[in-house]
């Protein structure tokens, strides 16, 4: 832990030298006193005070602070140091609105900060946790396996799906003994040849245009995906999708396991020529270029009837891609021979555009990101009264304005702009706060899908805070282990800031869950910070 005293930073020399050491210093801020009175334009360095000096045992040992008082960095430790220091005042303020004094330094973002974001910043402490990486080797190389078992089975099933029932089931064979029965015509279908009947089952001789082989299919890239929904249900669904290049179709099935042993996959997505149907690219047919990690893949929930009710609420359906199979992915677009098109500039500024306002509120939601993020979830929740998830420009305005997010006008038309669909002058919040705010990397968003699903082993998209309260451990928080806090304690912590997540008193759902560690997610550089956070009090 960095510590301060009276403003000048203690040293390592100091502490190896007590006497020596403070003398120096002591007439190191006499010099800089009178220094200072002879340019009354710079900043005058204080003096030191020898009283706050002690030399004991217990000089280093400062846990006995109040939470109000210590000066505490919260960063991970792996964090680099240009990006530690980062203070509201190194920010572009050409973004900012101008009539809004900037803040001080990190001291005065301590200041600022209420009980609520006190209590969320205890979390980070789990980061500081020795790192075991003999078990975490072993726990994710189970994870590997399993995750490969899946993706076996699933590619299996794709290649018996479309080796066998699409060939059956395809109407050109049909089409084809029909005209062959044309030229032969006889008494009784029952004693005509094979070659003249109706397709049956299992009679899949006839090839057709649309016949596909293993060879065929073997060109594909495979992708794992998640649906974008606050609904806990659909958000956690395991989809795995292909995209073929023989066509440039793609299918996504759905991986279900019931217990231990039992497991059902089952097509989600049927196998077709889709187009995009939002953003710049709307109406254009997917191509390889599309698939990647971090980019999405929209659908029309009206053209799948199969799909969840929970799911064909909303008029489109948005899949993200979480992970993809690079080495396939590189191979096919060594041979591939796509072109460039103008979209591609315009998505770059799009993204600039973005990037710009993030970095704004990025240092805006510094150590307060919990308490802002968990906030403005259920006040824009609030303010759709119809339910559509789609709010206007003045209304999101208002959401930024009431928990002192500060955009300029020009930054926020120009994100509108980005952003606005066709939904007549309303664009998706949800899809808005994402971009504006910025999200959790993949990586990170898998562990917190991973704890919500511990939780929710009823699969109802709720967790009830009585089950909460008895799956989280606190027992490895630094807190604990040194004795100045107890288990209850930090329980109590995490209890107290996620309830201001809930838009129920007893229970919480899988977007005010992710809500919670969105806004915890800001405040650390580290990924392996961040998922050590995430696993230590939830076992996982």
């Amino acid at each position: 832990m960095d510590l301060e005293v009276k403003g000048i930073a203690a040293s390592p020399t100091s502490q190896a030298q007590p006497f020596s050491g403070r003398k120096k210093l002591l007439q190191q801020g006499q010099t800089s006193k009178s220094w200072a009175i002879q340019n009354p334009r710079l900043p005058v360095v204080p003096p030191l005070d020898l009283q706050s000096l002690i030399d004991s045992d217990e000089e280093d040992d400062f846990s006995h602070i109040p939470l109000s008082t210590a000066h505490i960095h919260f960063n991970p430790p792996n964090s680099s140091s240009a990006v530690s220091c980062i203070t509201p005042c190194q920010v572009s303020r050409t973004q900012l609105n101008e009539n809004e004094p900037c803040v001080q330094g990190e001291e005065a973002i301590i200041d600022t900060l209420t009980t609520l974001d006190r209590k969320a910043l205890l979390q980070q402490g789990y980061a500081e946790i020795p790192y075991n990486a003999q078990r975490s080797t072993r726990r994710s190389d189970a994870e590997i396996v399993a995750a490969e078992r899946k993706k076996q089975t699933v590619a299996e099933q794709v290649m018996t799906d479309h080796l066998s029932r699409a060939v059956i089931s395809d109407p050109e064979q049909n089409l084809t003994t029909a005209r062959e029965d044309g030229a032969r015509v006889f008494p009784d279908s029952r004693i005509a040849p094979l070659r003249f009947r109706k397709r049956t089952l299992h009679e899949t001789k006839i090839r057709t245009h649309s016949t596909l082989t293993e060879n065929m299919l073997s060109h594909k890239v495979q992708f794992d995906g998640r649906i974008i929904s606050r609904n806990g249900r659909d958000a956690c669904r395991e989809l795995i999708g292909f995209f073929f290049i023989h066509d440039q179709s793609l299918t996504i099935y759905e991986y279900r396991q019931f217990g231990k042993n039992r497991t059902n996959v089952l097509p989600f997505i049927q196998k077709n020529i889709y187009s995009h149907q939002c953003g710049r690219r709307k109406g254009k047919q997917y191509q390889l270029g599309d698939f990647y990690v971090g980019g999405n893949l929209t659908f029309l929930s009206s053209d799948h009837p199969r799909l969840p009710e929970s799911i064909k609420e909303n008029k489109l359906l948005i899949l993200r891609i979480t992970n993809i199979d690079q080495i396939a992915l590189y191979s096919l677009k060594t041979d591939s021979v796509e072109h460039e098109d103008d979209i591609t500039s315009q998505e770059a500024n799009d993204r600039l555009v973005l990037e710009a306002v993030q970095d704004v509120l990025k240092e805006q939601l510094l150590k307060r990101g919990v308490r802002i993020l968990t906030g403005l979830g259920k006040y824009l929740k609030q303010l759709d009264k119809e339910g559509t998830g789609l709010l206007d420009k003045a209304a999101v305005k208002r959401a930024l304005q009431e928990f002192h997010l500060q955009v300029s006008e020009d930054a926020l038309e120009s994100a509108w702009q980005v952003l606005e669909g066709d939904a007549g002058g309303k664009a998706d919040y949800g899809e808005f706060t994402r971009a504006v705010i910025g999200e959790m990397n993949e990586y990170r968003k898998s562990f917190v899908r991973k704890a919500f699903m511990k939780l929710d082993f009823n699969k109802t998209g709720c967790v009830p805070l009585t089950d909460i309260r008895k799956c989280y451990c606190a027992k490895k928080h630094p807190q604990v282990i040194s004795g100045h806090s107890t288990e209850e304690e930090i329980k109590l912590s995490f209890l107290e800031t996620l309830k201001g997540a809930c838009s129920k008193s007893d229970e919480v759902s899988y977007g005010e869950f992710e809500d919670y560690y969105e806004g915890l997610s800001i405040g650390i550089v580290n990924d392996e910070d961040f998922v050590n956070i995430v696993r230590t009090p939830w076992g996982i």
